[in-house]
């Protein structure tokens, strides 16, 4: 997540030369989740893996449960209100009142050490452009506050799979009236139509997370801040994939990448960002587990958390292969000029497959009072 206008955050924590919008402060975020478990491998960290859907009581405002449907997430996600909605991390309440895993990660002045030693200057300009049809916002309600991230379809048999960051999904917002809008501008703000994320005959949200990411939290858990959520057809019947097409999962490529596109949607701007650069690995020597990819590219402010880093990208097809999302360290980078993605590897893998598979989520254990 970001916080653009506080110096203390849990996210990405952008602020860039456009200038975002001051975020007002709306509620805490919290979450709910249902079991399965998923086997931990090397890639990361040694303890068991499982992975967790958030959920939550919806919003008086909205229809629980089961009717939340294509038409009702339709009209309930007008024009005004996606274009009224915050980035994920600029609306949350206070350190204080926050549970562990939502908790401020570091000050940060704290985080602007040699950790990003190797990437000098500033990456390649970034330029806004009209977007693509596979990448869009995710949308999420929280009381009386509406929120964003980055989120793209991914190839799937069941054609209704898409991926954005754990940290934008993992607390109370990823259980109200969620839903993906494929290629959001300001001037056209739903060019496919709205996805509604699936829920369950008790309203849960399908949202597969790793339960490391829950029981470790933002920092220790970073090797795991991806999400895949199942999204309901459009009021047509017809899938997400089957209207806009989708990118391709690639996990065990490795860390470098001599040309990845890297696309977002930043805090209050009308159109999503994109920027091509190669990326590098990067260990962080602050204690933070696991390797992560990094990439120079400016201004990847709130909102872009999620977005996707895209190799072999088809210029003519508009898709590529998907072999990170910005999330990890520092929730995507503690600026907004090198963003970074957890490596996807087998563990990424089995939590798509459990996705795809509908495997049912699991429970976050009791939030410990003891410090991450």
């Amino acid at each position: 997540m970001k916080r653009p206008n506080e110096l203390s955050s849990s996210s990405k924590h952008r602020a860039g030369r456009r200038g975002a919008l001051l975020m007002a402060s709306a509620g805490t975020v919290v979450g709910l989740i249902t079991p399965m478990t998923v086997v931990g491998t090397a890639d990361a960290a040694d303890a068991p893996g499982v992975s967790t859907a958030a959920t939550s009581k919806w919003p008086t405002s909205v229809a629980e449960g089961p009717r939340w449907t294509a038409a009702a997430a339709e009209r309930f996600w007008t024009n005004r209100r996606m274009a009224e909605a915050k980035p994920i991390g600029g609306g949350e309440s206070s350190t204080a009142e926050r549970p562990l895993s939502q908790r401020a990660l570091s000050d940060r002045g704290a985080v602007t050490r040699p950790e990003s030693a190797g990437v000098t200057g500033v990456g390649p300009r970034s330029s806004h452009f009209g977007g693509l049809a596979m990448i869009g916002r995710m949308y999420m309600q929280r009381g009386s506050g509406s929120y964003f991230c980055t989120a793209s379809v991914i190839k799937s048999r069941n054609r209704n799979i898409v991926l954005t960051a754990g940290h934008c999904m993992d607390g109370r917002a990823g259980g109200g009236a969620m839903a993906f809008v494929p290629q959001w501008t300001a001037a056209n703000p739903r060019p496919h139509g709205v996805f509604p994320v699936a829920t369950d005959t008790r309203g849960r949200s399908r949202v597969w997370i790793d339960q490391r990411y829950y029981d470790r939290g933002h920092t220790k858990g970073a090797p795991w801040d991806v999400a895949f959520a199942q999204v309901g057809a459009r009021s047509d019947g017809k899938k997400a994939q089957d209207v806009v097409g989708a990118n391709t999962l690639a996990t065990g490529r490795g860390y470098a990448f001599p040309r990845i596109r890297l696309i977002g949607y930043p805090n209050a701007d009308q159109q999503p960002l994109t920027c091509t650069n190669s990326t590098t690995r990067f260990t962080p020597t602050d204690g933070t587990p696991g390797s992560y990819l990094r990439i120079a590219c400016d201004d990847y402010r709130s909102g872009t958390s999620g977005g996707p880093f895209l190799a072999n990208f088809n210029s003519r097809t508009g898709t590529g292969d998907v072999v990170g999302s910005i999330g990890g360290w520092k929730t995507g980078g503690p600026t907004a000029d090198i963003s970074y993605s957890p490596y996807f590897g087998s563990d990424i893998q089995r939590l798509y497959d459990a996705a795809v598979n509908g495997s049912p989520p699991a429970r976050p254990r009791a939030v410990s009072s003891a410090p991450r």
